[in-house]
């Protein structure tokens, strides 16, 4: 079996932090496996609460052990891209409103 067992107080207090406040979910169980993972729990059972492959919680660590805490962050690129941006499309917005007001 694998564990993530030598961590720093330092980085266990920002996984902790993540854990409690980062928006992303999939950030979130990152860190919280590893943290399981350092208090002993095994990969099968890591798969098995976040309800996904052994594979993944071995990815998952590789990712950790190759970037430490960067690589419990979502990579950019990732998730849908805005249709509107701020500075383009603000004109048209505006528009759009005054139009559908009345």
């Amino acid at each position: 079996m694998r564990y993530i067992n030598k961590l720093d107080e330092e980085v266990i207090k920002e996984l902790e932090e993540i854990v409690k406040e980062d928006k992303r979910y999939k950030s979130r169980y990152r860190a919280q496996s590893i943290l399981l993972s350092h208090q002993g729990k095994s990969v099968n059972e890591l798969a098995e609460i976040f309800g996904c492959k052994i594979r993944t919680i071995y990815r998952w660590f590789d990712r950790f052990e190759a970037e430490k805490v960067k690589g419990v962050y979502e990579l950019k690129g990732r998730g849908r891209k805005a249709i509107l941006t701020k500075e383009a499309d603000a004109k048209k917005v505006k528009e759009y409103i005054k139009k559908t007001l009345i």
